[in-house]
């Protein structure tokens, strides 16, 4: 019966040429694809690169969602964040934790994961790869096969479980070496490297921030919204989404629940909407407003605009919302 192995699967070149390496060593492996409301790949993991490269090399791949748990995490990382807001050394812990569960599932004698000492300045340097073993609760367990002449032997390296002669050396920022290897083994169809975390995009992170400044108690929901759309914020808790095509226009109408008010053109091609925080008169009128400001054509005074049973009329705005309400009174 075939040895049993745990691997974290990201799709990148990394993580599948690690879990190959021992795979080469008569190991079966299951592979872990973390997924969360940052990853760029939300609700879409059946067909990331993680899936497919995982079907060609033979692993299985398991997909776990981090959920609201993960988004706390983000919030109030123990180590910080790397250079946008992206806190790469408390994400690898918690995934960790999260693997060791199903490593004492598999009864497994160790992770794979695809970390190559030095190539990353914050998550993947000697002291820090010794940190994440501590804080993960799993020293020793944590087989990194690219790197593993260069670092201290694992348990299983020790117990010879896996054969350390035909593990590899890898270190520094150079691909070259995984390059070769993946030619070696036909690997192809990976992702870039940190291609599907939201982390450590710019635009993204300020708006998480933003988000994380005004708002208590927030849901996956509410980071899935700031992946999409033209957004316009009226007020701490109360923001304005439009869709800027049909994908993202399905989107919206997918997350619309309590709490996200939909709004949809009745008798007009246009974006669709949505509303966080209470539906008032003036804000209703806002919406539709910015509605018919935004769809494709307008012709005459006035369109109609849907928002659960009821339609009302609409206009163009022609000002700034913040304009708009300020005029109108609103608070």
């Amino acid at each position: 019966m075939a040895r049993k192995a745990v691997a974290l699967i990201s799709g990148g070149l990394d993580s599948i040429l690690a879990a190959r390496v021992v795979m080469d060593q008569g190991y079966e492996v299951t592979g872990l694809y973390f997924t969360s409301a940052f990853s760029k790949a939300f609700g879409h993991e059946q067909n990331t690169h993680a899936a497919m490269v995982s079907r060609e090399t033979g692993i299985a791949l398991r997909i776990i969602d981090l959920g609201q748990e993960y988004i706390d995490l983000i919030r109030n990382p123990k180590h910080g964040y790397g250079k946008n807001i992206n806190p790469c050394i408390d994400c690898k812990i918690f995934m960790l934790q999260k693997a060791g569960a199903v490593m004492e599932e598999l009864g497994s004698p160790f992770i794979i994961t695809g970390e190559v000492l030095g190539q990353r300045p914050m998550s993947q340097r000697r002291d820090t790869l010794s940190v994440i073993e501590r804080d993960s609760g799993l020293r020793g367990r944590i087989l990194r096969p690219l790197s593993a002449l260069v670092l201290p032997p694992t348990q299983a390296e020790l117990d010879d479980l896996i054969d350390r002669s035909r593990l590899l050396g890898i270190s520094g920022r150079s691909r070259t070496a995984q390059f070769s290897l993946a030619a070696r083994y036909g690997i192809r169809g990976f992702s870039a490297p940190a291609g599907g975390c939201l982390l450590t995009d710019e635009n993204f992170s300020e708006k998480l921030r933003d988000l994380f400044l005004e708002q208590k108690d927030i849901s996956p929901l509410d980071i899935r919204l700031l992946t999409i759309g033209r957004h316009f914020k009226v007020s701490p808790g109360v923001r304005i989404v439009l869709g800027r095509d049909s994908r993202e226009n399905d989107v919206l109408a997918e997350i619309a629940s309590p709490g996200y008010h939909l709004f949809q053109p009745a008798d007009f091609k246009g974006p669709v909407a949505i509303l966080t925080g209470s539906p008032t008169a003036e804000m209703k009128e806002l919406v539709g407003r910015l509605l018919v400001t935004y769809s494709k054509k307008f012709t005459g005074p006035v369109r109609h605009v849907q928002f659960n049973d009821e339609t009302f009329v609409a206009g163009p705005l022609i000002e700034s919302p913040e304009s708009f309400l300020k005029r109108i009174g609103a608070h």
